[in-house]
């Protein structure tokens, strides 16, 4: 009963929809008519962007912006099974409503009767979207005065966790102010791992001693609590949109503890039982702006100031058989500020030139205590100035970036200092509205993050220890790739998409052996780390939009060079289906298995086991109601599996968690407007915090 709190605040909510504002357009009759659709107008592409339009089924279906994404099925995007939104070549894509930066907060808070269209951009030029390389941008309808109140509420019966949010919007004449809250936990007894681990450990006599070390939990308890609460004001005219944010987060893990069994084959050791407990706060409070001044039609001047600070408390014991305890704690205060700059000027018709540079200057407070005492302090500092031309005509969009970026990282007395030239190209041909491609290049430097400079070394456990490298410095990317999306139809769009991306002066975990352990190290240069990968995504509508099928097959190829040496395949997919029969929606989703890379510095290869769930929804222009079945066939709780190799250490792992085991989800969203054409969107949103530098 205790866990259906945020359901059973909503569902009590008085039937305040009958007392929506006449002058919003909503009738006492909630009964949505059949809509009227110019198919001609869903969608289009041209050389710089691709506009896609809702259906008012689709709306009122959909619970949040992610949710909205998922059900038109752009073909050059995925919204994955946690709500992450990538190009279907799986890179990121930022979001922004109205051309300011929208967050997730702000895509469950907006409200979907209010999304004009949808606009998808590969390296756009406008300054507003401040340089993000893919970019979501929603258009929402403009209002005069007034507000909303909006509530969303979820429960996962099963899988033990929920959600709370709550969302306020008012605005007058050019003033829109935004207040928004949240929470959310968890409880888990089904999020842990079964290691094997093999150890090949060089002796004094010149032979190799090789044994495994099993551990397998046999009892698990995970929690979380978090919540989040952010202010909103924003100026709007014709000459100039300021946004300013102010929002903390409160993200608290009370326990993440497992116990189960130690066993070695041979028996190098006796068979042991053990304890792993940890626990981890996070406070954050946070400061962001958008100033976009219009000094003329010509002219454009933007400026993003961000500032944040931080405080992590991190402790972890690990004991076997009540011996030695393997006690870390650390404690950090970091603090992060941030600026960018930029002025565009339109030269003629076709061509525009911009300046823009960006800073951001870190600092990390770390204190460790338990198997490490220490204290690290680092400061970073970056630089970049740049400039881009774009070149546009109704067919071709060209766009040339170059620039600079200074580094200065200081850690303890230790000072170091790098430059880097970073490139980025693109190419973009739109034979009409329903043809474009895309073809792009870039190289830019990848600066490692303040933890793993840190020179402290922690211990694990009895075999197990790790640290990081002061002296690293930043690796290279490079990538090239295209895309081609076609609307032969009016019913049916497709992306078909290849990529090559490759990391040099490359930093990674090495592991080093003795006669009694291993160190896990941070070493550079390694070997080069190269996927290659493409695929096909697809999108079809029938039966007058009632029926839209979407899918992808994903072909993916990793080489992980030195110290892994690792190559591996992978070809995956997915397929959705949504049905839409008056106010209700009924929706399928398949995920296949699908294998990953963990990431370019650690050499671990992740398989998942496939995922599916089965949607039932009813909503109107105030309420909406989706249930979701997931995994109904699957009793178990494993999740998948990983495995990385090097000279003398390898990890296996059976992963388990709770979210692949069945379970039942309700979600429930009741919204509330008032006034007169009240303007929606960029709903107050969680902010984040700078990340700690504790050596994880």
């Amino acid at each position: 009963m205790r866990h259906n709190i945020a359901l059973s605040l909503l569902l009590c909510l008085p039937c305040l929809s009958f007392a929506q504002s006449e002058a919003e357009g909503d009738s006492l009759d909630t009964h949505i008519m059949n809509e009227v659709v110019v198919d001609a107008t869903l969608q289009s592409t041209s050389a710089t962007v691709s506009t896609y339009i809702p259906t008012q089924r689709q709306k009122t279906a959909s619970q949040t912006g992610t949710d909205l994404l998922s059900r038109m099925g752009i073909p050059q995007i995925t919204v994955g099974i946690g709500g992450a939104v990538t190009t279907a070549a799986g890179q990121n894509v930022d979001i922004f409503i109205d051309y300011l930066p929208a967050s997730e907060q702000d895509l469950t808070g907006m409200r979907m009767a209010d999304v004009k269209k949808v606009e998808y951009y590969d390296y756009p030029d406008d300054p507003r979207f401040q340089g993000a390389t893919h970019v979501v941008n929603f258009i929402m309808q403009k209002y005069e005065y007034g507000g909303y109140v909006k509530a969303l509420g979820k429960e996962n019966f099963m899988a033990n966790m929920g959600q709370l949010h709550l969302y306020s919007k008012l605005q007058y004449k050019k003033m829109t102010y935004d207040l928004g809250v949240g929470g959310y936990y968890s409880n888990s007894s089904h999020n842990y791992s079964n290691t094997t681990e093999t150890y090949r450990l060089p002796q004094s006599d010149g032979t190799m001693k090789e044994f495994q070390r099993l551990s397998t939990a046999t009892d698990a308890s995970k929690q979380r609590r978090y919540m989040w609460p952010t202010f909103k004001a924003v100026y709007q005219s014709e000459k100039a949109t300021i946004r300013n944010i102010v929002g903390a987060n409160f993200d608290h893990y009370p326990k993440d503890n497992s116990s189960g069994s130690v066993v070695f084959n041979p028996a190098e050791y006796e068979r042991t039982d053990y304890i792993n407990n940890t626990s981890n706060r996070e406070n954050s409070l946070t400061y962001s702006g958008d100033w976009n001044f219009f000094v003329s039609p010509k002219t454009t001047i933007t400026f993003r100031p961000y500032y944040s600070y931080s405080h992590t408390n991190m402790r972890s014991l690990y004991q076997e058989n009540g011996g030695t305890e393997f006690y870390n704690g650390s404690v950090d205060d970091s603090h992060r500020a941030e600026g960018r700059i930029g002025i565009q000027q339109k030269l003629g018709k076709r061509g525009k030139l911009s300046a823009y540079c960006v800073s951001f200057y870190n600092i990390n407070n770390t204190t460790y205590s338990g198997t490490a005492n220490a204290t690290d302090k680092q400061t970073n500092l970056r630089i970049g100035p740049a400039a881009s031309y774009a070149y546009t005509t109704d067919k071709f969009y060209g766009i040339l970036a170059t620039g600079l970026q200074y580094d200065r990282v200081k850690i303890a007395d230790v000072k170091e200092e790098s430059t880097q030239p970073f490139v980025n190209l693109v190419t973009k041909y739109s034979f009409n509205e329903k043809n474009s491609f895309n073809v792009y290049w870039y190289y830019v430097s990848n600066t490692p993050l303040a933890a793993y400079r840190s020179s402290n070394v922690i211990q694990s456990n009895p075999l197990m220890n790790y640290t990081g490298n002061p002296t690293l410095t930043s690796a290279h990317n490079h990538q090239a790739g295209f895309n081609y999306t076609f609307m032969p139809t009016k019913k049916l769009s497709l992306t078909v998409f290849g990529e090559v991306w490759t990391m040099d002066n490359r930093y990674a975990y090495v592991y080093e052996a003795s006669s009694t352990g291993i160190l896990r190290t941070i070493q550079q240069p390694m070997g080069n780390y190269t996927r290659v990968y493409g695929g096909l995504s697809a999108s079809l509508r029938l039966f007058n939009n009632s029926l839209q099928l979407q899918g992808r097959i994903f072909p993916d190829y990793l080489h992980d060079g030195a110290p892994f040496n690792e190559n591996n395949f992978d070809f995956s997919g997915y397929l959705t289906a949504n049905y839409y029969l008056n106010n209700w929606n009924f929706g399928l989703v398949y995920q296949a298995k699908q294998a990953y890379s963990d990431g370019f510095m650690t050499g671990v290869w992740t398989k998942d086991k496939d995922y599916y769930w089965a949607t039932i929804g009813w909503g109107n222009n105030s309420w909406n109601f989706q249930g979701l079945v997931a995994n109904i066939f699957r009793w178990n709780h494993r999740q998948g599996s990983s495995v990385m190799h090097s000279q003398f250490y390898d990890i296996s792992k059976q992963i388990f968690a709770q979210d692949y085991h069945a379970y039942v989800q309700l979600t429930v969203t009741y919204t509330f407007g008032f006034g007169k054409k009240v303007e929606r969107g960029n709903e107050a949103e969680q902010q984040t915090g700078v990340a700690s530098g504790i050596l994880k």
